[in-house]
Protein backbone atom coordinates (compact mmCIF):
# COMPACT_ATOMS: atom_id res chain seq x y z
CA UNK A 1 0.00 0.00 0.00
CA UNK A 2 3.04 2.12 0.60
CA UNK A 3 4.11 1.54 -2.90
CA UNK A 4 1.07 2.52 -4.59
CA UNK A 5 0.36 5.64 -2.65
CA UNK A 6 4.03 7.23 -3.35
CA UNK A 7 3.02 6.00 -7.15
CA UNK A 8 -0.10 7.77 -6.77
CA UNK A 9 1.42 10.78 -5.35
CA UNK A 10 4.23 10.97 -7.67
CA UNK A 11 2.48 10.64 -10.72
CA UNK A 12 0.16 13.53 -9.51
CA UNK A 13 3.08 15.80 -9.86
CA UNK A 14 2.90 17.17 -13.50
CA UNK A 15 3.00 14.08 -15.37
CA UNK A 16 1.46 15.70 -18.11
CA UNK A 17 5.22 16.91 -19.93
CA UNK A 18 3.48 19.11 -22.48
CA UNK A 19 1.86 21.25 -20.03
CA UNK A 20 2.05 24.69 -20.88
CA UNK A 21 0.04 27.06 -18.38
CA UNK A 22 -0.26 26.92 -14.57
CA UNK A 23 -3.15 29.37 -14.29
CA UNK A 24 -6.26 28.18 -12.45
CA UNK A 25 -8.48 29.79 -15.22
CA UNK A 26 -6.94 27.71 -18.11
CA UNK A 27 -9.69 25.12 -19.37
CA UNK A 28 -9.29 21.38 -19.40
CA UNK A 29 -9.60 21.23 -23.06
CA UNK A 30 -6.93 23.96 -23.76
CA UNK A 31 -4.42 21.93 -21.58
CA UNK A 32 -5.70 18.22 -23.25
CA UNK A 33 -5.64 19.39 -26.89
CA UNK A 34 -1.94 20.83 -26.62
CA UNK A 35 -0.27 17.47 -25.86
CA UNK A 36 -2.26 15.50 -27.91
CA UNK A 37 -1.89 17.32 -31.07
CA UNK A 38 1.89 17.72 -30.40
CA UNK A 39 1.61 14.10 -29.87
CA UNK A 40 0.03 13.52 -33.15
CA UNK A 41 1.93 16.01 -35.69
CA UNK A 42 5.13 13.92 -34.53
CA UNK A 43 3.85 10.85 -34.81
CA UNK A 44 2.86 11.73 -38.71
CA UNK A 45 6.37 12.99 -39.52
CA UNK A 46 7.99 9.96 -37.45
CA UNK A 47 5.64 7.91 -39.62
CA UNK A 48 6.15 8.83 -42.92
CA UNK A 49 10.27 8.81 -42.39
CA UNK A 50 8.89 4.59 -41.47
CA UNK A 51 6.93 4.27 -44.40
CA UNK A 52 9.86 5.90 -46.82
CA UNK A 53 11.71 2.43 -45.37
CA UNK A 54 9.06 0.20 -44.91
CA UNK A 55 8.06 0.79 -48.87
CA UNK A 56 11.41 0.07 -49.89
CA UNK A 57 11.64 -3.28 -48.01
CA UNK A 58 8.22 -4.70 -47.88
CA UNK A 59 8.77 -6.15 -51.91
CA UNK A 60 11.23 -8.31 -49.80
CA UNK A 61 9.13 -8.64 -46.46
CA UNK A 62 12.23 -7.36 -44.65
CA UNK A 63 9.85 -4.59 -43.26
CA UNK A 64 11.02 -5.90 -39.43
CA UNK A 65 14.54 -4.34 -40.28
CA UNK A 66 12.39 -0.76 -40.19
CA UNK A 67 11.32 -1.78 -36.63
CA UNK A 68 14.89 -2.71 -35.76
CA UNK A 69 16.18 0.52 -36.98
CA UNK A 70 13.31 2.56 -35.05
CA UNK A 71 13.75 0.38 -31.76
CA UNK A 72 17.29 0.76 -32.07
CA UNK A 73 16.80 4.77 -32.64
CA UNK A 74 14.07 5.25 -29.05
CA UNK A 75 16.91 2.76 -27.64
CA UNK A 76 19.82 5.34 -27.94
CA UNK A 77 17.26 8.36 -27.51
CA UNK A 78 15.99 6.90 -24.20
CA UNK A 79 19.81 6.05 -22.90
CA UNK A 80 20.69 10.03 -23.72
CA UNK A 81 17.53 11.42 -22.15
CA UNK A 82 17.98 9.43 -18.82
CA UNK A 83 21.19 11.00 -17.93
CA UNK A 84 20.35 14.32 -17.41
CA UNK A 85 16.77 13.32 -16.63
CA UNK A 86 18.00 10.70 -13.71
CA UNK A 87 19.56 13.97 -12.48
CA UNK A 88 16.34 15.80 -11.48
CA UNK A 89 13.92 13.30 -10.40
CA UNK A 90 16.01 10.46 -8.81
CA UNK A 91 18.45 12.75 -7.45
CA UNK A 92 17.15 16.30 -6.80
CA UNK A 93 13.62 15.99 -6.24
CA UNK A 94 12.46 18.69 -3.96
CA UNK A 95 10.17 15.99 -1.62
CA UNK A 96 13.46 14.04 -0.57
CA UNK A 97 13.92 15.45 2.77
CA UNK A 98 10.03 14.55 3.37
CA UNK A 99 10.18 11.13 2.10
CA UNK A 100 13.79 10.09 3.67
CA UNK A 101 12.01 11.34 7.12
CA UNK A 102 9.13 9.16 7.10
CA UNK A 103 9.37 5.33 7.85
CA UNK A 104 9.77 4.35 4.09
CA UNK A 105 11.90 1.94 2.72
CA UNK A 106 14.75 3.72 0.36
CA UNK A 107 14.04 0.68 -2.26
CA UNK A 108 10.60 1.94 -2.27
CA UNK A 109 11.66 5.23 -2.76
CA UNK A 110 14.03 4.65 -5.81
CA UNK A 111 11.22 1.94 -7.54
CA UNK A 112 8.61 4.55 -7.54
CA UNK A 113 10.99 7.49 -8.91
CA UNK A 114 12.56 5.21 -11.51
CA UNK A 115 9.10 3.90 -12.67
CA UNK A 116 8.11 7.50 -12.89
CA UNK A 117 11.35 7.86 -15.11
CA UNK A 118 10.17 5.08 -17.09
CA UNK A 119 6.47 6.33 -17.70
CA UNK A 120 8.25 9.53 -18.94
CA UNK A 121 10.26 7.43 -21.65
CA UNK A 122 7.57 5.20 -22.33
CA UNK A 123 5.51 8.07 -23.14
CA UNK A 124 8.12 9.94 -25.61
CA UNK A 125 9.12 6.18 -26.97
CA UNK A 126 5.38 6.15 -27.90
CA UNK A 127 5.72 8.42 -30.70
CA UNK A 128 8.37 6.69 -32.27
CA UNK A 129 7.04 3.18 -31.53
CA UNK A 130 3.26 3.53 -32.62
CA UNK A 131 4.19 5.21 -36.53
CA UNK A 132 6.69 2.13 -36.92
CA UNK A 133 4.25 -0.43 -35.58
CA UNK A 134 1.54 1.02 -37.61
CA UNK A 135 3.34 1.11 -41.01
CA UNK A 136 4.95 -2.45 -40.56
CA UNK A 137 1.08 -3.62 -39.92
CA UNK A 138 0.30 -1.78 -43.28
CA UNK A 139 3.15 -3.82 -45.27
CA UNK A 140 2.85 -6.81 -43.64
CA UNK A 141 -0.39 -7.56 -41.78
CA UNK A 142 0.62 -9.68 -39.30
CA UNK A 143 -1.19 -12.29 -36.81
CA UNK A 144 -2.83 -11.13 -33.71
CA UNK A 145 0.72 -11.74 -31.61
CA UNK A 146 2.75 -9.28 -33.18
CA UNK A 147 0.30 -6.92 -31.80
CA UNK A 148 0.44 -8.40 -28.13
CA UNK A 149 4.58 -9.19 -28.46
CA UNK A 150 4.56 -5.48 -30.37
CA UNK A 151 2.64 -3.83 -27.14
CA UNK A 152 5.33 -5.93 -24.67
CA UNK A 153 8.17 -4.41 -26.28
CA UNK A 154 7.11 -0.80 -25.83
CA UNK A 155 6.80 -1.86 -22.12
CA UNK A 156 10.53 -3.48 -21.71
CA UNK A 157 12.31 -1.22 -24.15
CA UNK A 158 12.67 1.84 -21.71
CA UNK A 159 13.44 -0.37 -18.93
CA UNK A 160 17.64 -1.85 -19.84
CA UNK A 161 18.94 2.15 -21.42
CA UNK A 162 16.97 3.74 -18.40
CA UNK A 163 18.92 1.38 -15.39
CA UNK A 164 22.13 1.78 -17.83
CA UNK A 165 22.01 6.29 -17.93
CA UNK A 166 20.42 6.03 -14.18
CA UNK A 167 23.81 4.25 -13.20
CA UNK A 168 25.70 6.80 -15.36
CA UNK A 169 23.88 9.82 -13.80
CA UNK A 170 24.67 8.21 -10.54
CA UNK A 171 27.89 8.11 -11.10
CA UNK A 172 28.59 11.61 -12.23
CA UNK A 173 26.21 13.04 -8.80
CA UNK A 174 28.60 10.62 -6.44
CA UNK A 175 31.81 12.02 -8.53
CA UNK A 176 30.40 15.52 -8.63
CA UNK A 177 29.94 15.12 -4.49
CA UNK A 178 33.73 15.14 -3.98
CA UNK A 179 34.24 18.12 -5.18
CA UNK A 180 33.95 21.95 -3.83
CA UNK A 181 31.84 23.26 -6.45
CA UNK A 182 29.23 20.07 -6.98
CA UNK A 183 27.14 21.65 -9.39
CA UNK A 184 29.42 22.81 -11.64
CA UNK A 185 31.56 19.62 -11.62
CA UNK A 186 28.73 17.79 -12.01
CA UNK A 187 27.58 19.95 -15.07
CA UNK A 188 30.67 19.41 -16.45
CA UNK A 189 31.14 16.09 -16.32
CA UNK A 190 27.42 15.15 -17.63
CA UNK A 191 29.02 17.71 -20.71
CA UNK A 192 32.07 15.28 -21.38
CA UNK A 193 29.54 12.14 -21.16
CA UNK A 194 27.59 14.03 -23.65
CA UNK A 195 30.37 15.06 -25.75
CA UNK A 196 31.84 11.88 -25.49
CA UNK A 197 28.32 10.92 -27.57
CA UNK A 198 28.85 13.48 -29.99
CA UNK A 199 32.08 12.07 -31.15
CA UNK A 200 30.41 8.78 -31.27
CA UNK A 201 27.82 10.09 -33.49
CA UNK A 202 29.90 12.26 -36.25
CA UNK A 203 32.68 8.97 -36.25
CA UNK A 204 29.68 6.44 -36.01
CA UNK A 205 30.22 5.44 -39.49
CA UNK A 206 34.11 4.09 -38.92
CA UNK A 207 32.94 2.25 -36.07
CA UNK A 208 29.87 0.54 -37.64
CA UNK A 209 31.70 -0.30 -41.29
CA UNK A 210 33.88 -2.56 -39.36
CA UNK A 211 30.82 -4.53 -37.89
CA UNK A 212 28.96 -4.30 -41.18
CA UNK A 213 31.84 -5.71 -43.00
CA UNK A 214 31.09 -8.98 -40.98
CA UNK A 215 27.57 -9.25 -40.71
CA UNK A 216 25.30 -10.44 -43.56
CA UNK A 217 22.41 -7.67 -43.59
CA UNK A 218 21.59 -5.03 -41.47
CA UNK A 219 19.10 -7.01 -39.20
CA UNK A 220 22.06 -8.96 -37.97
CA UNK A 221 23.90 -5.66 -37.40
CA UNK A 222 21.80 -3.85 -35.04
CA UNK A 223 20.61 -7.57 -33.50
CA UNK A 224 24.03 -7.98 -32.44
CA UNK A 225 24.64 -4.68 -31.39
CA UNK A 226 21.01 -4.85 -28.80
CA UNK A 227 20.36 -8.48 -27.85
CA UNK A 228 16.72 -7.92 -26.79
CA UNK A 229 15.82 -6.31 -30.19
CA UNK A 230 17.18 -9.58 -31.66
CA UNK A 231 14.82 -11.58 -29.27
CA UNK A 232 11.62 -9.27 -30.29
CA UNK A 233 12.53 -9.98 -34.05
CA UNK A 234 13.00 -13.95 -33.64
CA UNK A 235 9.68 -13.47 -31.77
CA UNK A 236 7.70 -12.03 -34.21
CA UNK A 237 8.83 -13.98 -37.09
CA UNK A 238 9.23 -17.29 -35.43
CA UNK A 239 7.27 -17.61 -32.17
CA UNK A 240 9.04 -19.53 -29.08
CA UNK A 241 7.90 -19.53 -25.70
CA UNK A 242 11.86 -19.72 -24.92
CA UNK A 243 12.92 -16.54 -26.74
CA UNK A 244 9.67 -14.80 -24.68
CA UNK A 245 11.37 -16.01 -21.35
CA UNK A 246 14.68 -14.60 -21.78
CA UNK A 247 13.22 -11.14 -23.35
CA UNK A 248 11.31 -10.50 -19.65
CA UNK A 249 14.33 -11.94 -17.78
CA UNK A 250 16.80 -9.85 -20.19
CA UNK A 251 14.90 -6.86 -19.00
CA UNK A 252 13.66 -7.60 -15.79
CA UNK A 253 16.70 -8.83 -13.95
CA UNK A 254 18.75 -5.60 -14.23
CA UNK A 255 15.70 -3.56 -13.47
CA UNK A 256 15.44 -5.53 -10.05
CA UNK A 257 18.67 -5.81 -9.86
CA UNK A 258 19.57 -1.92 -9.87
CA UNK A 259 16.18 -1.37 -7.48
CA UNK A 260 18.37 -3.98 -4.62
CA UNK A 261 21.61 -2.28 -5.00
CA UNK A 262 21.03 1.19 -5.94
CA UNK A 263 18.76 1.51 -2.85
CA UNK A 264 21.71 0.81 -0.83
CA UNK A 265 23.88 3.93 -1.66
CA UNK A 266 20.80 6.05 -2.57
CA UNK A 267 19.83 8.09 1.05
CA UNK A 268 24.16 8.71 0.87
CA UNK A 269 24.75 10.16 -2.85
CA UNK A 270 21.73 12.04 -2.49
CA UNK A 271 22.84 13.42 1.62
CA UNK A 272 26.31 14.10 0.39
CA UNK A 273 25.31 16.07 -3.01
CA UNK A 274 23.64 18.43 -0.52
CA UNK A 275 25.51 21.86 -0.32
CA UNK A 276 26.19 22.54 3.37
CA UNK A 277 27.70 26.19 3.07
CA UNK A 278 28.04 28.25 6.04
CA UNK A 279 28.15 31.78 4.80
CA UNK A 280 30.69 34.31 7.17
CA UNK A 281 28.93 37.50 7.17
CA UNK A 282 31.16 39.96 8.40
CA UNK A 283 30.32 42.84 6.52
CA UNK A 284 29.65 45.87 9.16
CA UNK A 285 31.66 48.42 7.46
CA UNK A 286 32.25 46.77 4.10
CA UNK A 287 29.16 47.30 2.03
CA UNK A 288 29.70 46.71 -1.24
CA UNK A 289 26.77 48.98 -3.12
CA UNK A 290 25.78 47.96 -6.65
CA UNK A 291 22.98 48.66 -9.32
CA UNK A 292 19.51 46.78 -9.17
CA UNK A 293 20.36 45.50 -12.48
CA UNK A 294 23.94 44.35 -11.93
CA UNK A 295 22.47 42.68 -8.49
CA UNK A 296 19.84 40.69 -10.04
CA UNK A 297 21.95 39.88 -12.53
CA UNK A 298 24.42 38.32 -9.76
CA UNK A 299 21.73 36.43 -8.53
CA UNK A 300 20.40 34.63 -12.05
CA UNK A 301 23.88 33.68 -12.43
CA UNK A 302 23.94 31.95 -8.76
CA UNK A 303 20.84 30.73 -10.09
CA UNK A 304 22.12 29.28 -13.07
CA UNK A 305 24.70 27.48 -11.51
CA UNK A 306 23.35 26.18 -8.87
CA UNK A 307 21.16 24.07 -11.22
CA UNK A 308 23.09 21.21 -13.08
CA UNK A 309 20.35 20.22 -15.37
CA UNK A 310 19.97 24.10 -16.33
CA UNK A 311 23.76 24.24 -16.91
CA UNK A 312 23.66 21.66 -18.80
CA UNK A 313 21.04 22.10 -21.22
CA UNK A 314 21.75 25.47 -22.20
CA UNK A 315 25.71 25.22 -22.26
CA UNK A 316 26.12 22.04 -24.18
CA UNK A 317 25.45 23.62 -27.19
CA UNK A 318 28.32 26.90 -26.23
CA UNK A 319 30.79 24.31 -25.26
CA UNK A 320 30.14 22.17 -28.44
CA UNK A 321 30.53 26.09 -30.13
CA UNK A 322 34.58 25.94 -28.64
CA UNK A 323 34.96 22.64 -29.89
CA UNK A 324 33.70 22.93 -33.24
CA UNK A 325 35.81 25.80 -33.37
CA UNK A 326 38.97 24.12 -32.34
CA UNK A 327 37.99 21.19 -34.61
CA UNK A 328 37.83 23.92 -37.36
CA UNK A 329 41.04 25.25 -36.79
CA UNK A 330 42.89 22.10 -37.67
CA UNK A 331 40.31 20.28 -40.04
CA UNK A 332 39.25 23.63 -41.92
CA UNK A 333 36.20 24.13 -44.09
CA UNK A 334 35.84 20.31 -44.89
CA UNK A 335 34.23 20.16 -41.01
CA UNK A 336 31.51 22.20 -42.91
CA UNK A 337 31.57 20.53 -45.84
CA UNK A 338 31.16 16.74 -44.23
CA UNK A 339 28.32 18.19 -41.84
CA UNK A 340 26.50 19.17 -45.40
CA UNK A 341 27.45 16.45 -47.16
CA UNK A 342 25.71 13.74 -44.80
CA UNK A 343 22.39 15.91 -45.33
CA UNK A 344 23.10 15.81 -49.28
CA UNK A 345 24.29 19.26 -49.87
CA UNK A 346 26.74 20.85 -51.36
CA UNK A 347 29.06 23.68 -50.44
CA UNK A 348 30.30 26.51 -52.31
CA UNK A 349 30.02 29.24 -49.72
CA UNK A 350 32.95 30.53 -48.77
CA UNK A 351 34.10 29.88 -45.14
CA UNK A 352 33.57 33.08 -43.63
CA UNK A 353 29.68 32.62 -44.28
CA UNK A 354 29.28 29.34 -43.27
CA UNK A 355 30.85 30.49 -39.63
CA UNK A 356 28.54 33.33 -40.14
CA UNK A 357 25.84 31.02 -39.51
CA UNK A 358 27.52 28.59 -37.42
CA UNK A 359 26.99 31.29 -34.87
CA UNK A 360 23.78 32.12 -35.87
CA UNK A 361 22.90 28.23 -35.27
CA UNK A 362 24.48 28.35 -31.83
CA UNK A 363 22.69 31.60 -30.58
CA UNK A 364 19.63 30.62 -31.61
CA UNK A 365 19.04 27.46 -30.48
CA UNK A 366 20.98 28.56 -26.79
CA UNK A 367 17.46 29.35 -25.12
CA UNK A 368 18.61 30.63 -21.49
CA UNK A 369 15.61 33.07 -20.65
CA UNK A 370 12.97 30.59 -22.00
CA UNK A 371 13.39 29.02 -18.00
CA UNK A 372 14.36 32.12 -16.06
CA UNK A 373 10.99 33.16 -14.62
CA UNK A 374 9.28 30.01 -14.28
CA UNK A 375 12.93 29.04 -12.40
CA UNK A 376 12.08 31.93 -9.67
CA UNK A 377 9.03 29.54 -8.96
CA UNK A 378 7.55 30.87 -5.38
CA UNK A 379 10.79 33.13 -4.99
CA UNK A 380 9.53 35.50 -7.70
CA UNK A 381 6.50 36.60 -5.07
CA UNK A 382 10.13 37.92 -3.25
CA UNK A 383 11.52 39.45 -6.03
CA UNK A 384 8.16 41.09 -7.23
CA UNK A 385 8.17 43.06 -3.35
CA UNK A 386 11.65 44.87 -3.74
CA UNK A 387 11.51 48.35 -4.78
CA UNK A 388 12.66 47.00 -8.33
CA UNK A 389 10.48 48.17 -11.71
CA UNK A 390 9.49 45.67 -13.32
CA UNK A 391 11.72 46.65 -16.85
CA UNK A 392 15.17 45.91 -14.14
CA UNK A 393 14.30 42.69 -13.84
CA UNK A 394 13.50 41.45 -17.11
CA UNK A 395 16.74 43.50 -18.05
CA UNK A 396 18.68 41.66 -15.58
CA UNK A 397 17.64 38.40 -17.38
CA UNK A 398 18.78 39.72 -20.57
CA UNK A 399 22.09 40.98 -19.33
CA UNK A 400 22.47 37.25 -17.57
CA UNK A 401 22.67 35.68 -21.04
CA UNK A 402 24.97 38.14 -22.22
CA UNK A 403 27.20 37.33 -19.41
CA UNK A 404 26.80 33.51 -20.24
CA UNK A 405 27.14 32.89 -23.93
CA UNK A 406 29.64 35.94 -24.82
CA UNK A 407 32.37 34.38 -23.77
CA UNK A 408 32.01 31.32 -25.67
CA UNK A 409 31.19 32.97 -28.62
CA UNK A 410 33.29 35.20 -28.42
CA UNK A 411 36.57 32.93 -27.69
CA UNK A 412 34.83 30.92 -30.95
CA UNK A 413 35.37 34.31 -33.16
CA UNK A 414 38.48 34.65 -31.84
CA UNK A 415 39.99 31.12 -32.50
CA UNK A 416 38.47 31.28 -36.16
CA UNK A 417 39.48 35.17 -36.70
CA UNK A 418 43.41 34.28 -36.12
CA UNK A 419 43.32 30.85 -37.59
CA UNK A 420 41.49 32.25 -41.03
CA UNK A 421 42.13 35.71 -41.25
CA UNK A 422 38.60 36.71 -42.59
CA UNK A 423 38.45 40.62 -44.41
CA UNK A 424 37.76 42.97 -42.21
CA UNK A 425 33.76 42.99 -43.44
CA UNK A 426 33.36 39.53 -41.95
CA UNK A 427 34.48 40.19 -38.48
CA UNK A 428 32.21 43.27 -38.19
CA UNK A 429 29.30 40.72 -39.68
CA UNK A 430 30.13 38.10 -37.01
CA UNK A 431 30.87 40.36 -33.89
CA UNK A 432 27.36 42.22 -34.98
CA UNK A 433 25.95 39.23 -35.26
CA UNK A 434 27.19 37.73 -31.94
CA UNK A 435 25.56 40.32 -29.68
CA UNK A 436 22.49 40.44 -32.16
CA UNK A 437 20.95 36.49 -31.93
CA UNK A 438 21.87 36.45 -28.55
CA UNK A 439 19.27 39.82 -27.84
CA UNK A 440 17.09 38.17 -29.64
CA UNK A 441 16.77 34.81 -28.71
CA UNK A 442 16.91 36.63 -25.08
CA UNK A 443 13.83 38.21 -25.84
CA UNK A 444 12.25 35.40 -27.47
CA UNK A 445 12.49 33.09 -24.45
CA UNK A 446 11.12 36.02 -22.14
CA UNK A 447 8.42 36.94 -23.81
CA UNK A 448 7.26 32.65 -24.28
CA UNK A 449 8.02 32.33 -20.99
CA UNK A 450 5.92 35.18 -19.72
CA UNK A 451 3.36 33.51 -22.13
CA UNK A 452 3.80 30.00 -20.12
CA UNK A 453 4.90 29.81 -17.45
CA UNK A 454 5.65 26.52 -15.04
CA UNK A 455 6.04 28.46 -11.85
CA UNK A 456 5.18 25.09 -9.20
CA UNK A 457 7.40 22.34 -11.18
CA UNK A 458 9.22 20.09 -8.89
CA UNK A 459 12.31 20.14 -9.81
CA UNK A 460 14.26 22.01 -12.25
CA UNK A 461 13.99 19.03 -15.01
CA UNK A 462 10.42 19.66 -15.60
CA UNK A 463 10.76 23.52 -15.99
CA UNK A 464 14.02 23.03 -18.23
CA UNK A 465 13.07 20.36 -20.51
CA UNK A 466 9.33 19.59 -20.26
CA UNK A 467 7.92 22.76 -20.26
CA UNK A 468 6.33 24.50 -23.12
CA UNK A 469 7.96 27.45 -22.99
CA UNK A 470 11.35 25.36 -23.30
CA UNK A 471 10.43 23.39 -26.42
CA UNK A 472 8.81 26.87 -28.12
CA UNK A 473 11.56 28.59 -28.18
CA UNK A 474 13.40 25.50 -29.37
CA UNK A 475 11.45 25.79 -32.06
CA UNK A 476 11.61 29.43 -32.66
CA UNK A 477 15.31 28.88 -32.91
CA UNK A 478 15.26 26.43 -35.33
CA UNK A 479 12.88 28.53 -37.53
CA UNK A 480 15.15 31.78 -37.03
CA UNK A 481 17.97 29.91 -38.48
CA UNK A 482 16.31 27.69 -40.91
CA UNK A 483 14.14 30.64 -41.88
CA UNK A 484 17.40 32.41 -42.82
CA UNK A 485 18.94 30.10 -45.03
CA UNK A 486 15.96 29.53 -46.77
CA UNK A 487 15.66 33.09 -47.44
CA UNK A 488 19.53 34.03 -48.53
CA UNK A 489 19.50 31.03 -50.20
CA UNK A 490 16.76 32.45 -52.12
CA UNK A 491 17.58 35.50 -52.37
CA UNK A 492 21.03 35.05 -53.39
CA UNK A 493 19.55 34.84 -57.28
CA UNK A 494 19.05 38.51 -57.21
CA UNK A 495 21.17 40.07 -54.74
CA UNK A 496 25.08 39.81 -53.98
CA UNK A 497 25.59 37.75 -50.82
CA UNK A 498 27.27 39.75 -48.62
CA UNK A 499 24.63 42.81 -49.29
CA UNK A 500 21.86 39.83 -48.27
CA UNK A 501 24.30 39.53 -45.16
CA UNK A 502 23.85 42.99 -44.13
CA UNK A 503 20.11 43.40 -44.57
CA UNK A 504 19.99 39.92 -42.78
CA UNK A 505 21.66 41.79 -39.78
CA UNK A 506 19.51 45.00 -40.04
CA UNK A 507 16.54 42.23 -39.95
CA UNK A 508 17.18 40.56 -37.08
CA UNK A 509 17.92 43.93 -35.82
CA UNK A 510 14.43 45.24 -35.98
CA UNK A 511 13.07 41.85 -35.00
CA UNK A 512 14.70 42.23 -31.67
CA UNK A 513 13.87 46.04 -31.12
CA UNK A 514 10.24 44.96 -31.99
CA UNK A 515 10.35 42.42 -29.40
CA UNK A 516 11.99 44.18 -26.78
CA UNK A 517 9.61 46.98 -27.39
CA UNK A 518 6.88 44.77 -26.80
CA UNK A 519 8.49 42.87 -23.91
CA UNK A 520 9.13 46.09 -21.98
CA UNK A 521 5.20 47.09 -22.39
CA UNK A 522 3.49 43.73 -21.90
CA UNK A 523 6.46 41.75 -20.85
CA UNK A 524 6.38 43.83 -17.27
CA UNK A 525 2.35 43.50 -16.80
CA UNK A 526 2.76 39.89 -17.70
CA UNK A 527 5.38 39.18 -15.16
CA UNK A 528 3.37 41.43 -12.46
CA UNK A 529 0.65 39.02 -12.69
CA UNK A 530 1.94 35.80 -12.46
CA UNK A 531 1.13 34.77 -8.97
CA UNK A 532 2.15 31.28 -7.25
Amino acid sequence: MKTFSLLKAAFSQDMNMFKYSTKKNSSKLKKTLFPVMLFILVSIAIGSYAYMIGEKLAPYHLTYVMLSIFIIIVTILTFMQGIFKSQGILFEAKDNDLLFSLPIKKSQILFVRIFKLLSFQYIYNLMFLLPAFAIFVYFEKPKISFYVLSLLMSVLIPIIPTVISSIIGYIIKSSASKFKSKKIMQTLLSSIVFLGIFYLSMNLESFISDIASKATSINDLLTKIYYPLGLYINLITKFKILELLKLLLVNIIPFMLFIFFGAKFYFSIISSSKEVGVKKINHKNNVIQRRPIISLARKELKRYFSSPIYMFNTSFGLLLCIIMSIYLCFKGQKIFDMILASYGVSSNVSLPVLFYFFILFVGAMTSISSSSISLEGKTINITKSLPIKEETILNSKILTCFMIELPFIFFSNILFFLKFKPSIFYIILIILLSFLIIFLSANIGLIINLKYPKMNATNDTEVVKQSASSMISVFFGIGIFIGSILAISFLNQYIKLDLLLIIHLITLLLISIILYIYLLKFGTKEYKNINV
